[in-house]
């Protein structure tokens, strides 16, 4: 490991233990997702996390989205959803700015991760209801806009700690 990526990993520890979304971005090929996998490996090591991977692409749904997010949940009462007792989810979407955007704008799953953030739930899709969501963090990783990835709107990016990893320099990049 790198003194960038071992700063990044301690970082991105502190903050899943006080239950902070973490957001990663930087350039292709930096480590983002390696910082972040690594990190939900240890912690998942501990025995007090369970680690879910999303990976995001341009076909992404909001539906598949929900689907995959509520299929690791479990159900503690009708209307609420959460961790296996004892313990913590902490959920690593990657490359969350790569969904298409809609006709007026909005990326569906990337709003449905908003809504979850500003809401801690979502909507039941058949019976329509509001399931809430309990002992769940978000860590995220991006690329900048361009190339088929598309800027991450303000709503959802003020529940994030933004950390941004620089490229790697010569004498990294040679040992």
């Amino acid at each position: 490991p790198t003194p960038t990526t071992v700063q990044y990993s301690y970082l991105l520890e502190k903050y899943t233990a006080r239950s902070r979304s973490v957001l990663f971005t930087g350039t292709t090929g930096v480590g983002k997702s390696v910082i972040a996998r690594e990190c939900l490996n240890s912690l998942e090591a501990n025995g007090q996390t369970v680690p879910i991977t999303l990976n995001f692409s341009a076909q992404t749904t909001s539906k598949r989205t929900q689907a995959i997010f509520e299929g690791k949940l479990e159900k503690r009462r009708k209307t609420l959803l959460g961790a296996p007792p004892g313990k913590k989810i902490v959920i690593f979407v990657d490359d969350v700015n790569m969904p298409k955007l809609e006709t007026y704008g909005a990326s569906p799953p990337v709003e449905l991760l908003r809504q979850f953030q500003d809401f801690k739930g979502f909507y039941d899709r058949d019976k329509l209801y509001w399931k809430g969501i309990e002992d769940v963090t978000l860590i995220a990783a991006c690329a900048p806009p361009g190339g088929g990835r598309n800027p991450i709107t303000p709503r959802l990016l003020r529940h994030f700690a933004m950390l941004s990893l620089p490229s790697p320099n010569e004498k990294t990049l040679k040992s």
